[in-house]
């Protein structure tokens, strides 16, 4: 063999060694997908055992709570709010708390609340640190953070990527009629003066259905890495890559939120991000929107105590 020239079988391995390369990088993207969805899913599914366990807990303590007979769910939930839910506590302005100051706010709050703390997520917003249930960031000067929360659903996606919202409530009683409190179950018995839909001839609901404390926790899920895409119209186990949801704020149709007012977009990037905490993420040299679902947990117990 002559000095200075290479053997077949460095060759080979000269290849051999290019083509590890390659397979890694391929082999790869898959790892790191599989590894995005699982930390993803599992996030989720520890979301939905928080929200369940916290649905229970709301159902439970508005159930045994001391009420009139003929009360309201909303009016139940006003009542017992210092000691069972505030929507106001929602959002805990905590730029100035240490984490042991932390710990004492939210152990001083209602029960559910404080169940609903390990879904609570920390955002920066104008200068000022937030504790926060997930959701729609809206300003309201009357709770004592300033903001407050509201879950935005998608009913509809048009073609041309427009989304269509309407809201939800982070507790709510599970009713048919979403806008009329005495014809829900949580009131033993209906009295048609106090129904701020319209007098009915006859109960809407039979006997078995009323007295029962039956509510419902929304939250709203969104993926930290994995991008929402619009289903194939081939088929649906059809390639979507080519489909991502594109994030367009400026196209997004809802109604005003009762709880309070949009803020301002102020362009950042993430879960939660946007005027209607739709997320945004740069992904396939676009701004898309993550995966989402919203997460929807119920309980029910017939109430116990009445005065």
């Amino acid at each position: 063999m002559t000095r200075g020239h290479s053997s077949p079988l460095q060759i080979i391995r000269g290849d051999a060694r290019g083509a590890a390369l390659v397979e890694f990088a391929l082999v790869s993207l898959v790892l790191y997908l599989l590894l995005a969805a699982t930390i993803d899913f599992g996030r989720m599914m520890f979301s939905a055992q928080a929200v369940q366990d916290a649905a229970r807990v709301a159902a439970r303590e508005l159930a045994t709570a001391p009420l009139p007979a003929v009360t309201t769910f909303e009016a139940a939930t006003a009542v017992t709010r210092a000691r069972i839910y505030d929507p106001d506590l929602l959002v805990v302005d905590i730029t100035a708390l240490t984490d042991a100051q932390i710990d004492a706010v939210v152990a001083q709050m209602p029960i559910v609340n404080r169940a609903l703390r390990p879904l609570m997520i920390v955002d920066d917003v104008a200068g000022t640190r937030l504790l926060r249930y997930p959701g729609t960031l809206l300003s309201a000067p009357g709770a004592p953070s300033g903001y407050t929360v509201a879950i935005p659903r998608i009913v509809q996606r048009g073609q041309d990527g427009v989304e269509t919202l309407e809201w939800l409530e982070v507790v709510e009683e599970v009713r048919a009629e979403v806008a009329c409190p005495m014809r829900g179950p949580f009131s033993l018995a209906y009295d048609p003066a106090q129904d701020a839909c319209g007098a009915l001839g006859a109960d809407p609901l039979p006997p078995s259905q009323r007295g029962l404390a039956a509510l419902r926790i929304n939250y709203p899920y969104q993926a930290a890495a994995m991008s929402g895409f619009t289903p194939n119209q081939a088929g649906p186990f059809e390639p979507t890559l080519g489909t991502p949801i594109v994030a367009d704020d400026g196209g997004v149709t809802a109604p005003a939120p009762a709880q309070g007012a949009l803020l301002v977009d102020d362009g950042r990037v993430g879960p939660y991000t946007g005027p209607y905490g739709l997320g945004r993420q740069l992904a396939l040299g676009q701004t898309v929107r993550p995966f989402s679902r919203v997460v929807s947990a119920q309980a029910l117990y017939r109430r116990e105590v009445f005065q």
